[in-house]
C-alpha cells in the first residue's frame, strides 16, 4: 500500500539557501501529434513540435550555459533514440537526462504491463545514449500503477504532482520514492499553444510565481519547479523571457539551483519526511 510522508518540522537547503529552484525541461518532439482520421499527419503541428530537438535544444543549453545554472531535462525515449547528439549534448554540458514516456504515452491510457515496457524501454535507451541511468520521471499524466512501477524499476524521483510545494516521500513497504512537486505555470500554459501567447506575460507570471515563494522562504525555506519544453520556450522571442526569469532568479540571495536529483538526494539524505525526522520534530516542538 502506497504511504505518503511529510516534512513536519524545519527543513532546510544547503549553504543556508532559503529557496531551491528546478528548472525542468520536457523533451519532446512531435510524438504527441497523432495521426488524423485518415492516417495523414498535420505537417504544420508535427514539424513545431520537432523544432525542439532539431533547433531548440541548442539554443536552450546555450542559455543554461550563459547563465551558468544546471537543469534536468525530462527525455522521451524516442527522441534519445532519434537525437542522440542532442541527448548525449545535454550530459556533457552537465545537466540531468530523466525520463518522459517513450513516445509521450498518456499513462493512464496504458496497461499496467504497457506502462511497464514504457518505463523500461525509455530507462535502456536514454542510458545506451548518455553512459547513464535516469534516476528521475515525468510521464505525460500519470496512472494509478505509475508510482509503484517506478519504485519497482528502481526510480528515485517523480515529478507529477500539483498537490503540494515541497517535495514529500511516497512509500511502498520497503521502496521509496520523492516526489518533486511541480507549479500549474509552465511554458505549455503560459503560452497556451505552440504558436500563441505572449512572452511578456509569461515572463510576468513567471516573476511573480518566483517572488511569492521567494517572500515565503523568509519564514521557511520553499521550493520552486519551473516547467518548460525546448520546442515552446526556445523559439526567438521566447527564450529571451527565459534567459531573463533564470537571470532574475539569480540576483536573489539564497537561491539553490539544482537538478531534480540533487533536490531529492538531499531531501532523503536529510531525512525531512522519515519517520524519525518527524518524531524528533514533533517532540522538539512539543518540548
Amino acid at each position: 500500500m502506497l504511504t505518503e510522508d511529510h516534512a513536519q518540522g524545519k527543513i532546510f537547503w544547503p549553504d543556508g539557501c532559503r529557496m531551491a529552484v528546478a528548472l525542468t525541461f520536457d523533451f519532446q518532439g512531435g510524438e504527441d501529434v497523432k495521426p488524423l482520421p485518415d492516417g495523414k499527419i498535420n505537417h504544420e503541428e508535427y514539424t513545431q513540435a520537432e523544432y525542439g530537438p532539431k533547433t531548440g535544444i541548442w539554443r536552450i543549453l546555450r542559455i543554461l550555459e550563459e547563465t551558468k545554472v544546471k537543469a534536468t531535462f525530462m527525455t522521451c525515449g524516442g527522441i534519445a533514440e532519434r537525437y542522440p547528439e542532442a541527448t548525449q549534448a545535454i550530459v556533457q554540458k552537465g545537466h540531468e537526462v530523466a525520463g518522459h514516456g517513450y513516445h509521450h504515452e498518456v499513462a493512464r491510457d496504458l496497461s499496467r504491463e504497457e506502462e511497464r515496457d514504457v518505463i523500461r524501454r525509455a530507462t535502456e535507451m536514454i542510458k545506451n545514449r548518455t553512459g547513464k541511468r535516469p534516476v528521475g520521471w515525468r510521464s505525460c499524466t500519470q496512472s494509478p500503477n505509475s508510482l509503484e512501477l517506478l519504485m519497482e524499476q528502481g526510480y528515485l524521483w517523480n515529478s507529477n504532482s500539483f498537490s503540494y510545494d515541497l517535495p514529500f516521500l511516497w512509500g511502498n513497504g520497503e521502496r521509496e520514492l520523492v516526489e518533486l512537486p511541480r507549479q500549474p505555470f509552465g511554458d505549455g500554459r503560459v503560452y497556451g499553444h505552440r504558436d500563441s501567447g505572449n512572452p511578456n506575460e509569461a515572463l510576468v507570471i513567471w516573476k511573480t510565481f518566483f517572488d511569492d515563494l521567494y517572500e515565503e522562504s523568509r519564514i521557511a525555506p520553499t521550493f520552486c519547479t519551473f516547467q518548460f519544453h525546448p520546442y515552446i520556450s526556445s523559439r526567438p522571442g521566447r527564450a529571451g523571457a527565459l534567459k531573463e526569469v533564470i537571470q532574475y532568479m539569480k540576483q536573489r540571495d539564497g537561491v539553490w539551483f539544482a537538478t531534480g536529483s540533487e533536490v531529492a538526494e538531499w531531501w532523503l539524505k536529510q531525512g525531512f519526511s522519515s519517520a524519525a525526522h518527524n518524531s524528533k520534530s514533533r517532540a522538539a516542538a512539543g518540548s
